[in-house]
């Protein structure tokens, strides 16, 4: 057995906002936003989301943009 440890999972969602740009933003395992993000965006549930292993949000997004990461639709 190996003793390695996984990288924990992010998931982030790729949401338009009112002036047509893409932002990145974490969402829960059911797909909710954070208040704040819900407030600014005006909604508080995402339909798909992007999983990927990463340490921090700054690879996480990359690999986003990349390409990478798995695609999720309850």
């Amino acid at each position: 057995m190996s003793d390695q440890k996984q990288s924990p999972i992010i998931r982030i969602a790729v949401l338009k906002s009112k002036n047509g740009r893409e932002i990145f933003e974490r969402v829960t395992r059911e797909g909710k936003l954070s208040k704040r993000a819900a407030k600014h965006l005006g909604t508080k549930k995402v339909t798909s989301w992007t999983e990927v292993e990463a340490r921090s949000w700054k690879s996480a997004t990359k690999l986003v943009r990349a390409g990478r990461g798995r695609k999720v639709a309850p």
